[in-house]
């Protein structure tokens, strides 16, 4: 089962990077790929922390997934390029899956996302690629999502 993908957010992606620079017309091959890093943004936020922690799933490419623990390959980059823009339950570790149904699903992270990443209201949310900073108080935001989980089942 999916559950997100990076084609579910191209157009509202696409439309803030349009505005964003005021782009007209055709796009550059250089424009789409940004505009699928904006629309992954927030996939491969959470991607990264689960390959982080080693709750990926049973598929997942080792190498690369140790170049991301490495931070050498960003969550967004690992997305886009191993699972080709769609989070699939399969990406998951079965015992992290009920968390990750929860939570992510859930509006848990899209809230806690967008307190750590998108931190002005007048900014788009796909119109930002999160940086290191963001990422490390989202991480620790998960981090204790993930500890009430496994302490209650509950968020």
């Amino acid at each position: 089962m999916a559950i997100d993908r990076a084609d579910w957010h191209w157009d509202s992606a696409e439309k803030a990077y349009r505005e964003k620079h005021s782009i007209t017309g055709e796009l550059t091959d250089e424009q789409e790929q940004e505009i699928w890093f904006l629309a992954a943004n927030h996939i491969g936020l959470f991607l990264r922390w689960i390959i982080e922690r080693v709750l990926e799933g049973e598929e997942a490419d080792r190498e690369d997934c140790q170049l991301v623990r490495n931070g050498q390959m960003s969550g967004t980059m690992y997305f886009l390029k191993n699972c080709d823009g769609k989070f699939w339950d399969d990406d998951v570790a079965d015992d992290a899956l009920p968390f990750v149904e929860a939570y992510y699903n859930g509006d848990h992270y899209f809230a806690d996302y967008g307190e750590c990443c998108i931190n002005d209201r007048d900014k788009p949310i796909y119109g930002v690629i999160s940086d290191e900073s963001d990422y490390q108080l989202l991480r620790d935001k998960i981090d204790a999502a993930y500890q009430r989980f496994q302490t209650s089942c509950q968020l």
